[in-house]
């Protein structure tokens, strides 16, 4: 019997939800993906059909987040903002859509994201990794650089940026305080590094 379009929707919504719930209960490393396919009501095998590896499906819950964070910063953005503001806007959105997934938020994130050599490469994480930068570009082209930060500055934006991850991952401050200041100073360094001007200093530009 041929599977529909909506079935398969329907079966990889459930997947991704069985997959959270047993990530944040059990734990990311813990769980495998026949205990993902029992819980969605499939067999071991058919889930491959959906998400090659667990690491995918981890990366695939960060990737939809961050897709939503930044769907929420383009409606929030008002335009008055300076280049720190709205890249801090621009982080902070995604931070906010990310936050149901802290609990395993670091495991993926290892896997997928890692900044060392790897034998294989997350498609997902490496597409998110290219949407990303890319508004960072877009952002930055707004603020008057008519060519795009070079190799390395963007390497140096892509460092910090997954600093700023680690550490809002397992930040228990009071509402991440501490975390908004990483973000923060993070950011007037990286501005300082593609304007060649010093940063000023001053308060985190908004909540997470």
């Amino acid at each position: 019997m041929r599977i529909t379009e909506q079935a398969k929707q329907e079966s990889r919504a459930r997947i991704l939800e069985k997959a959270a719930e047993l990530f944040a209960g059990k734990g990311f490393e813990d769980t495998t993906t026949r205990d993902i396919a029992l819980a969605a009501g499939l067999a071991a095998g058919t889930m491959f059909n959906y998400f090659p590896s667990k690491e995918t499906l981890g990366m695939t819950m960060v990737t939809d987040a961050l897709n939503q964070g930044t769907e929420d910063f383009r409606h929030r953005r008002t335009g008055e903002e300076d280049l720190t503001e709205e890249l801090f806007l621009f982080i902070a959105s995604g931070l906010r859509r990310l936050h149901p997934l802290r609990p395993f938020l670091g495991p993926v994130l290892e896997r997928s994201l890692s900044p060392f050599p790897r034998k294989t490469v997350c498609q997902e994480g490496e597409a998110a990794r290219l949407r990303h930068l890319d508004t960072v570009q877009e952002i930055i082209s707004r603020h008057g650089f008519t060519e795009a930060p070079d190799y390395v500055a963007m390497t140096i934006y892509w460092s910090l940026y997954l600093g700023i991850l680690a550490f809002w991952s397992s930040d228990e401050s009071r509402n991440q305080e501490e975390s908004k200041g990483l973000i923060d100073y993070s950011l007037r360094f990286f501005v300082q590094v593609i304007s060649g001007a010093s940063a000023d200093t001053g308060e985190p530009h908004a909540n997470i």
